[in-house]
């Protein structure tokens, strides 16, 4: 029975040997992936804040460019409408330059025409009591 703990100590510390040699025979090797796998889950880390960040940043422009498109169809119906009296100004603008430029210029012929109207201011003036 001795020989059996014995053997089986023999064994066991041979076979932690061995596996202490198969794990330290690389050791170079195993530290600098462990170090490259620190500094990739630092990356990863870093990436995950600056996802986190461009998310949000994303959101907060899709809803101002949302709400920038409304103003900018409002304000489209506002120069829609503007342009409507514009239109309009331009028009009235171009009348008061003709009677402007009628009214500037005499008419010989603006007797005869004004005779009626003055012949019924007249048959008014005289029906008055004062």
């Amino acid at each position: 029975m001795t020989w059996y703990i014995l053997l089986a100590a023999i064994t066991g510390a041979l076979v932690g040997y061995f596996t202490f040699y198969l794990r330290y025979q690389h050791k170079d090797t195993v530290n600098q992936l462990r170090s490259n796998m620190k500094d990739a889950a630092k990356e990863i880390e870093y990436l995950s804040h600056e996802l986190d960040e461009y998310v949000q940043q994303n959101a907060i422009l899709k809803q101002k460019t949302t709400e920038l498109l409304d103003k900018n169809d409002d304000l489209s119906d506002v120069v829609s409408e503007l342009s409507k009296y514009y239109v309009h100004l331009k028009k009235a603008a171009e009348k008061t330059s003709e009677l402007s430029k009628y009214l500037h210029t005499p008419n010989p012929d603006i007797e005869e025409k004004m005779q009626p109207f003055l012949e019924k201011v007249k048959v008014n003036e005289e029906k008055t009591f004062f």
